[in-house]
């Protein structure tokens, strides 16, 4: 079986991740089940994300939303209070991929922002850009790379016109 690494994510129509501070308050109105979260999900074997992104995941409060999937933490920080099969690890990316092409049960999503995107790209594993463009200019905000890396070029997998005016692209990273 291929494991492939997955960047799954929204993004504005402007080309940002999150607002400046982090907030995506402006995604609120599109629930991910009614553009394809779930069959999304079902395919994917483990989880790894940065430490901002799992501290978001955290204040969210209630239950773990990712529980029943192998998840990792990238971060030099002990975190305490961990949910179960989550763990922490260093940004070694090269080899976190190798361990994980090894032992995941299907699909990694790389869940974060763009030191973890980063950090994949440079150790050849990232294999797949799955953006969902929503029709929202925010005007200013994170982007989906940082700007050593603003020139990436991608193969074009797929493209879907959805509801409500989004769009969903898949690209493969030409490296």
């Amino acid at each position: 079986m291929t494991v492939l690494f997955r960047a799954y994510l929204a993004i504005s129509a402007d080309g940002f991740i999150a607002r400046p501070d982090g907030s995506v308050d402006w995604l609120h109105d599109y629930d991910p089940a009614d553009f394809g979260h779930d069959a999304f999900m079902a395919g994917i074997g483990s989880i790894v994300m940065g430490r901002a992104t799992y501290e978001i995941s955290r204040s969210f409060g209630g239950d773990w939303p990712y529980a029943g999937k192998p998840g990792y933490v990238v971060t030099s920080q002990a975190l305490r209070e961990l949910p179960p099969d989550t763990q922490t690890c260093r940004a070694d990316f090269g080899a976190l991929a190798a361990e994980l092409r090894r032992v995941s049960k299907g699909d990694v999503w790389l869940l974060g922002g763009t030191r973890l995107w980063e950090g994949f790209l440079q150790a050849g594993a990232l294999d797949r850009f799955e953006l969902f463009v929503i029709p929202r200019l925010i005007g200013e905000g994170l982007p989906l790379l940082p700007p050593e890396r603003r020139d990436l070029r991608l193969e074009l997998l797929e493209s879907e016109a959805l509801s409500r005016g989004v769009i969903r692209l898949v690209y493969k990273p030409l490296l």
